[in-house]
């Protein structure tokens, strides 16, 4: 398994990746309209301003010789709370982290997440968030690897929950960084 930093030229492969993860993650609950919105075609112009935008970090990674994952994250971003919530304390925020079927459940969305948050702890940063649809059935990943539900709210209309790990080092102690490098 070999993670590294995403380049220009995997841009595209990125997007195709991106699409299908939304498809079988969303595809029974997201409109048709917003899947549409999601073509490779479309979001590549936004692939790009995200690789040029030195506050995110977008790495890939493959269990043998192609890209079957990456993931997408930096500054935590404004979001719509619905329960109160604060995000006070958290630093980094995941985006996006998408797999192809054909690996998942062997190991490199765990390699992703935790070569991301290996580089975040590097910089000095301390806690990681994200969202996740609320009927995303891949939820569950995050629960396994220690994501505690900060805060619930919407994204575009549709439910979402926030998972936290307010200490990068306990996160990468749960994931086992010790064999997962970014090249």
């Amino acid at each position: 398994m070999k993670i590294r930093a995403a380049t220009a030229a995997d841009l595209p492969i990125i997007a195709e990746i991106h699409l299908k993860g939304w498809e079988l993650a969303y595809g029974g609950f997201i409109s048709a309209d917003q899947l549409a919105a999601m073509q490779p075609e479309k979001r590549l112009p936004l692939w790009q301003a995200w690789f040029a935008d030195q506050k995110k970090l977008i790495l890939v990674g493959g269990i043998g010789a192609e890209i079957d994952g990456f993931i997408l994250g930096g500054p935590v971003k404004d979001h719509e709370i619905t329960d109160g919530a604060s995000l006070s304390g958290f630093d980094c925020e995941i985006y996006s982290l998408h797999c192809r079927a054909a690996v998942q459940g062997k190991g490199l969305g765990r390699a992703l997440l935790g070569a991301a948050t290996a580089q975040w702890a590097a910089e000095g940063r301390t806690a990681l968030m994200l969202w996740a649809y609320a009927d995303n059935a891949y939820r569950k990943f995050y629960e396994r690897i220690g994501g505690e539900v900060i805060a619930h709210g919407l994204d575009d209309g549709i439910l979402d929950v926030a998972y936290g790990w307010r200490d990068l080092g306990d996160l990468i102690g749960t994931i086992g960084l010790e064999q997962h490098h970014v090249s």
